[in-house]
């Protein structure tokens, strides 16, 4: 049984860590006054609400109100338990805690924590079989034949499955009841009711979500069988949504943040191909289209995409669809790069090598108008009059849909060079197609500059608060940044002041039980442990209010004065209510004493005091 973390230890671990730094691992952050903003990575949105104060070493989004310290990112963004999240920052930012902190941690959701745990002796299984085993040699050949070096099969934990039907199996269930293992996706159901293994006579690919966690495997079947299909991959599972995936993106993301870039191929081996030819922030979608989901997760970390799919038709295909899907409001800058040849990436590698890979890359990338007008030229005949009027007019079709007016020069003159063509004559043209193209709404037409972030300014998008619930987060607040505040409050009221609601409440007095059990009251990122679940969100959307750097005794009695003449705002309403319903139902009396006691009310709030 693991040993309760002690608080030192979580407190150096807090310490150490920069939650700007880890967040930035997950979330493209710029910064925005004092804090730093980005797309939520817990819900989608187009217009960023996510924020992160490094002052205070908390995050909050103001859309869907999630926020904490670092421990609660990760234990939402992993799906971690408390100790779980607390071992992940400690490695995560190069500290290791004793094994007997979390070696038997509880996991936030057993089942889910189970099934990793299989995946991951599932893909060291393999990977054991492939580098280790007689059984796994000629699948190692084969992999060093397609030019992959032992370094490359560990980076990506590659392994293989014998042609046996229950080696996995037998592996496993002296651990594991028959009905974990069926929801693994690892194994298919016999009709008498047994289990045999999913995966045989194939190379295995490991697949890893965001956080490096073996979710799901992709096997490259090692010697062609009748109906067998080359790749197979696991089903969906409470682990593994493929629409969700991208391949590779934890181990590329620190590289995308760094190049400001990412690689989208279309498989497994482009992507690992392409990593050992130093190419290592490329990802993969899981053997489908592109997905919203998909795009999301790469515009969290990047404004930056380049499409290398296969330079093939289905390839050519693929990169149309992909370039469909990033249109417009998708917020990114995205090229192509067309390989020679109809040669997919990994091809180019093993053909080419590795620098003329990286330099097909750096130089050899598309606008999507370039993309465009390339295809349209591969599918037009420029022999004839007729078949070179009407590649022009469709070329200018293509351009005028550019928004840049600077690119929509640049291929005008490059089709003026190719048709031998006056440049004035195009552009006339092009105005006039311009002229006739159908007026797009204005948020169709709108296009980032290069210095505006492609996702737009930051907007807070804060709940709208009643004046008690504003006053109660200032008050609250004040609190927060100036310990005194409680003494005067407490001083000011005779010590029986109480918030209005039981939230607010709730975190006054944990607070002041944070201060009497010697905690620093600079500490607010570790007060956001000491808060219930319950709180946490609440208490961080308080902590991101702006406030002033001081405060007087008059603003806090401003504040009580209006706390206090709640309950008799309240009662009016209630009143004024009353004195409506008795009118039209034609109550005389019960409307004469519903005016009589809105009367008096007024008269004590115009008083000044409750108690009057």
């Amino acid at each position: 049984m693991a040993q309760r973390i002690p608080e030192p230890v979580i407190e150096d671990i807090r310490q150490k860590a920069n939650i700007l730094d880890i967040v930035g691992q997950y979330v493209q952050l710029r910064k925005q006054g004092r804090n730093y903003f980005g797309l939520c990575p817990f819900h989608e949105e187009k217009t960023p609400s996510f924020s992160v104060a490094p002052d205070k070493q908390i995050f909050h989004c103001f859309s869907c109100g999630r926020g904490g310290n670092v421990f609660k990112f990760i234990m939402d963004i992993e799906d971690l338990s408390f100790p779980e999240s607390v071992a992940k920052v400690a490695e995560m930012i190069g500290e290791k805690l004793p094994d007997e902190y979390v070696g038997q941690a509880a996991p936030a959701d057993p089942e889910m924590a189970n099934l990793r745990k299989i995946h991951t002796q599932t893909a060291d299984f393999f990977h054991h079989i492939l580098v280790n085993t007689k059984v796994g040699e000629t699948a190692l050949a084969y992999l060093h034949e397609r030019g992959m070096a032992d370094e490359l099969i560990n980076d990506f934990n590659i392994g293989f499955a014998p042609a046996t039907g229950d080696v996995l199996w037998q592996y496993l269930h002296e651990h594991y009841d028959d009905e974990l293992l069926r929801q693994s996706g690892l194994f298919n159901e016999t009709d008498d009711g047994h289990l045999r293994d999913r995966f045989y006579n194939r190379v295995m690919f490991p697949v890893r979500d965001q956080g490096g966690q073996v979710v799901a495997f992709s096997g490259r079947i090692l010697t062609k069988t009748e109906n067998a299909p080359k790749y197979l991959n696991s089903p969906e599972t409470k682990l593994f949504a493929k629409r969700d995936i991208l391949f590779n993106l934890d181990q590329a993301k620190s590289v995308i943040r760094d190049d400001k870039r990412a690689i989208l191929f279309e498989g497994f081996m482009d992507v690992i191909s392409a990593f050992g030819a130093g190419v290592k922030n490329g990802v993969a979608s899981m053997g489908t289209s592109l997905t919203d989901q998909q795009i999301y997760d790469l515009r969290r970390i990047t404004d930056s995409l380049v499409i290398c799919y296969d330079g093939d038709a289905p390839g050519i295909a693929a990169a149309k669809r992909a370039l469909s899907l990033l249109a417009d409001d998708k917020g990114f800058n995205v090229s192509v790069v067309v390989l020679p040849a109809g040669m997919d990436p990994d091809e180019f590698v093993q053909k080419r090598g590795a620098e003329a890979f990286r330099q097909q890359l750096a130089e050899q990338r598309l606008t999507r108008t370039g993309f465009g007008l390339r295809e349209l030229a591969s599918r037009s005949d420029l022999t004839g009059e007729a078949g070179r009027a009407d590649f022009t007019d469709a070329a200018l079709a293509v351009i005028a849909q550019d928004p840049s007016p600077v690119e929509r020069d640049v291929h005008l003159r490059n089709l003026s060079k190719r048709l031998d063509v006056d440049l004035g004559a195009l552009q006339a043209s092009l105005i006039q197609v311009q002229a006739e193209m159908p007026k797009k709404r204005p948020h169709q037409q709108r296009h980032a500059p290069a210095d505006e972030p492609a996702f737009g300014a930051p907007v807070q998008t804060r709940p709208r608060l009643s004046l008690v619930e504003r006053t109660e987060q200032d008050l609250l607040g004040l609190m927060l940044a100036h310990p005194e505040v409680v003494d005067l409050v407490q001083s000011q009221s005779q010590a029986n002041f109480e918030f209005v609601d039981v939230d607010y409440q709730a975190l006054y007095l944990l607070w002041q039980d944070y201060l009497s059990a010697g905690h620093s009251a600079d500490d607010l990122a570790g007060f956001n442990d000491y808060v219930p679940e319950k709180e946490n969100a609440l208490l961080a959307q308080i902590e991101m209010r702006e406030l002033p750097a001081d405060y007087s005794e008059d603003q806090i009695d401003d504040y009580l004065h209006i706390l206090q003449r709640h309950p008799l705002h309240a009662q009016l309403q209630m009143l004024q209510q009353q004195l409506r319903q008795a009118h039209e139902n034609g109550d005389g009396p019960g409307e004469l004493a519903a005016a009589q006691q809105i009367i008096a009310i007024q008269q004590r709030l115009k008083g000044g005091s409750p108690q009057q």
